[in-house]
């Protein structure tokens, strides 16, 4: 923040909106370190009224709206995403609705025929919950 503003000056500076929440943001974490070093010699006895100030840490996360702002190719990206997610809840929709049917199919053709040696298997296709965390493994791929 420092070196900005010597760079381009003040009234540059304070011309951009989004200094102001870089600025904030360094503002507050420097006030937290100097709040830290005054409440380490303190034994840490005051350190409930300091514990709002450490959860204005997540403002930090604001300074990559400065970057999503800059980069033209990931607006686009973004206004896609956004206009095309109606599509995406009705995949989802139709994913899930496989899973059921499938879920269903594998019980009645499957169901209690996975004992091997009296040992039942943790996916199996015994009842209609672990038939349906069963057919998500195989689709996902996941502990294959």
């Amino acid at each position: 923040m420092g070196s900005k503003l010597l760079a381009i000056g003040v009234g540059k500076y304070c011309a951009d909106k989004m200094n102001y929440i870089d600025g904030s943001v360094v503002l507050l974490s420097v006030v937290e370190m100097v709040a830290d070093l005054i409440l380490a010699g303190d034994g840490g006895s005051n350190l409930a009224q300091f514990k709002a100030l450490r959860m204005l840490r997540t403002f930090r996360v604001f300074r990559i709206a400065r970057l999503l702002r800059a980069l033209e190719s990931m607006q686009t990206i973004i206004q896609v995403m956004v206009k095309s997610y109606k599509s995406f809840i009705y995949i989802t929709i139709l994913m899930f609705l496989f899973i059921y049917i499938f879920s269903l199919l594998g019980v009645e053709l499957f169901g209690n025929k996975f004992n091997y040696d009296g040992e039942v298997p943790r996916t199996n296709y015994d009842s209609f919950d672990t038939a349906f965390i069963t057919v998500f493994q195989v689709m996902t791929m996941e502990n294959w």
